[in-house]
């Protein structure tokens, strides 16, 4: 155990009473944030516009401030990435998220002084979490290498002399000691932005390397595992047990883990004690992490910069649906998140579903996306009933799926009822061939979800699920063709449309 590590263990007991302290009293930990982010917004143009200075209540705020997106307050964001001052949280922000949009093309989140704080806290907060989980894990993990798999940190900058890139190129420049003297993959690797190019010499770099913490997107993440596995001419069954024996902590983040799970673990032996952590940061502020090793909980940082108010899933869109602040939420209720953070971004739509799983302390699970959903016949199935499904099949048949999607399949004259289809791209086929994936998935979806369950009755509402299996890379082919290769990048769960099902299929 390394000086360096019971340094870290040291300094992290302070950020886990902050976390205590704010778990405790979650409603008074969130009614300061709302203050202090009150008092810093109410000068700007923003602020004047929406009388901030009058906000005293939450319902004070709801009247004064709507919901709205990143394309509803577009050229708020203009004047922001063009320099302008004070326009909705004082100065002028420095560091621009650039993230993908769907509507308004690529969306430039500022990150500013204060933001970039709270990213830093949250980092820590993920180790202080993670040493909770006892065993002197946090001790040993910095006995080797720390390796993050994320975008390029190559950042372009601004006719106003602002930076633009991808979080982690901007979050990588708040690493601090201690963590700096162990990050890989180091920081010439890390400015690639050729995400083929970028894999390969990460492999090259860490094949021989003791890494002990390793986090990405699980897809970009098991690609890199095929990649050392091929250098170190390795079989991949166990191969990272071999290369990395010391390896003990996986952390990732926006996508549910679980049917990916199987096809992770055979990279490890079966004796390999490797823990899985998730988080969940965005472009817009870093929400939650796991806190306990047997729970998918993760714990909201309540504390940290970021109000959240909750919108019922079942009454998004309607002028009338209810705004909760951490006092009112309910245990398993879908809730689109909204969020107003230290960066300016006031009551703003962050697109996500969550649902709470303990409400002292607050601990939510990522439900999927407000605008990724199946509901063609009345089903309402959301990101999170595909991949529940997904991974109960999988369990069921011994599958291992690599990547998938969801679409309708609507009636016309060839069928006179809908459906939907599964599009699947397996590394292990099922058990029982496709029909059985699609009779364990149907199976988890009716137990699960009284809408689809009351759809399929009969088959008079739909008829059982379709799976359409594609070969192997053609996932990585058509996110590659769309330009959404490593980083952040993720296959949309569901859609309640055909357009990422169609143009999937062409690649196959």
């Amino acid at each position: 155990m390394s000086l360096l590590g019971r340094a870290l263990s040291r300094y992290l007991k302070g950020i886990d009473r902050w976390l205590a302290r704010a778990a405790d009293d979650p409603a008074g930990a969130q009614g300061r944030v709302f203050q202090k982010l009150l008092r810093r917004g109410r000068d700007t143009w923003f602020g004047r516009q929406h009388g901030l200075a009058s906000v005293r209540t939450h319902e004070d705020f709801v009247r004064a401030v709507p919901i709205s997106d990143y394309v509803g307050r577009l050229e708020m964001f203009r004047r922001i990435l063009g320099g302008e001052r004070d326009v909705s949280w004082p100065g002028r922000a420095r560091f621009f998220a650039q993230t993908s949009g769907t509507t308004a093309g690529d969306k430039y989140i500022p990150v500013t002084r204060e933001m970039a704080a709270s990213n830093r806290r949250a980092a820590l907060a993920m180790f202080a979490l993670y040493r909770r989980w006892g065993g002197g894990k946090i001790e040993s993990l910095l006995d080797g290498q720390l390796l993050f798999l994320g975008g390029s940190t190559s950042l372009s900058r601004t006719d106003s002399g602002a930076m633009v890139g991808d979080l982690s190129g901007i979050a990588t420049r708040s690493i601090r000691w201690p963590l700096s003297r162990r990050y890989e993959p180091g920081a010439a690797l890390a400015l690639l932005d050729t995400w083929e190019r970028k894999v390969q010499a990460v492999a090259e770099r860490v094949a021989h390397r003791d890494v002990r913490f390793v986090t990405g997107m699980p897809s970009w993440v098991k690609i890199l595992f095929d990649r050392l596995c091929e250098l170190r001419g390795v079989n991949p069954c166990g191969g990272m047990s071999e290369i990395w024996p010391n390896l003990q902590l996986f952390v990732h983040g926006g996508v549910n883990f679980a049917p990916y799970r199987p096809s992770f673990l055979p990279y490890f032996r079966p004796d390999h004690r490797l823990d899985f952590l998730e988080v969940y940061p965005a472009s817009e502020g870093f929400i939650a992490i796991q806190a306990e090793p047997a729970s998918p909980g993760m714990e909201m940082l309540i504390d940290n910069g970021l109000f959240y108010e909750f919108v019922p899933l079942s009454q998004w869109g309607s002028p009338q649906a209810p705004r909760l602040t951490i006092e009112q939420v309910q245990l398993d209720v879908p809730y689109s998140l909204v969020l107003s953070t230290c960066a300016g971004l006031w009551a703003y739509d962050l697109g996500d579903v969550v649902r709470f799983v303990s409400l002292l302390p607050p601990r939510i699970v990522f439900a999927g996306r407000n605008k990724h959903f199946v509901n063609a016949f009345g089903e309402n199935v959301i990101g999170e009933h595909v991949s529940a499904a997904v991974a109960a099949a999988s369990a069921a048949t011994g599958a291992q799926v690599v990547e998938f999607t969801v679409a309708p399949i609507y009636s016309g004259a060839s069928r006179r009822v809908g459906a939907h289809e599964y599009v699947v791209e397996f590394n292990s086929p099922p058990r029982g061939g496709i029909e059985a994936f699609a009779v364990a998935i149907d199976a988890e979806l009716k137990r699960i979800n009284n809408d689809y369950s009351v759809k399929r009755a009969g088959d008079l509402g739909m008829t059982p699920p379709e799976i359409t299996a594609v070969p192997q890379g053609t996932f990585y082919r058509w996110m590659k063709a769309r330009g959404k290769l490593g980083g952040q990048h993720k296959v949309p769960l569901c859609a309640n449309d055909r357009g990422y099902a169609d143009d999937l299929l062409r690649q196959s």
